[in-house]
């Protein structure tokens, strides 16, 4: 899933429709855990950005590659390649796992947030550092902003309490994300864009949103 800035709901692209499909504005999620990664959409090869995924901006590097290109768009630490990122159509995102509910069961997922979306979460998460994963996050709606001409649309977040046995059905599916991340991290890293862990995203025009941009990166190097 991912925020769609300009009309102001999350959203995932059904690639047997060939659609996007409307999650609406409000969500609630638990937080299992949170990397980055590179994303996009890049013109000379008429298809998606995509990157590994990394915990510590400040010293794994990315490996950005376009998914019907055969080489490598821009590779290195974030500080260090951002610029060149920007100059082939990638976009910094924030890719927090999470636990839901879907029809009554807990299941996991993954919500992307770039732009004015990443940064209102950042600063979100800056200022509930204590609760972010004692507690369930709402995405209650947006909040509407303006940059020059364009209008865009930022979540808007709050805290809830959560029963026991949601905790409990969270940390169960935690350990199993854990599993999967632990082995996902420990590969080579072309190896890890050689499979990306999300599929392509959809196609140009709809996937890239005009928004102001925000591409300070989050260190996850140390638990809160």
């Amino acid at each position: 899933m991912e925020w769609d800035g300009g009309n102001g709901n999350l959203r995932f692209y059904d690639k047997e429709k060939k659609e996007n499909v409307d999650l609406g504005s409000k969500f609630t999620f638990i937080l299992l855990d949170q990397l980055s990664t590179i994303r996009g959409w890049h013109d000379p090869s008429e298809s998606g950005i995509h990157s590994n995924e990394v915990k510590d901006t400040r010293k794994d590097p990315f490996v950005v590659k376009a998914f019907k290109g055969n080489g490598v768009l821009a590779e290195g630490i974030y500080s260090a390649i951002k610029d060149r990122v920007a100059a082939v159509g990638g976009n910094f995102n924030v890719n927090l796992y999470v636990a839901f509910k879907e029809n009554g069961e807990m299941k996991i997922g993954s919500v992307m947030f770039k732009g004015a979306a990443l940064r209102e979460w950042s600063d979100f998460r800056n200022k509930n550092r204590n609760d972010l994963y004692k507690k369930a996050v709402d995405i209650a709606g947006f909040t509407e902003g303006k940059k020059g001409k364009v209008t865009y649309r930022v979540p808007v977040f709050a805290l809830r309490e959560i029963t026991p046995e949601t905790n409990d059905a969270a940390t169960k599916l935690d350990i199993e994300l854990q599993k999967f991340l632990s082995s996902y991290l420990t590969r080579p890293v072309m190896d890890q864009t050689r499979q990306p862990a999300h599929p392509e995203p959809d196609p140009e025009p709809e996937f890239h949103q005009p928004e102001p941009d925000y591409d300070i990166p989050i260190d996850e190097s140390s638990p809160f």
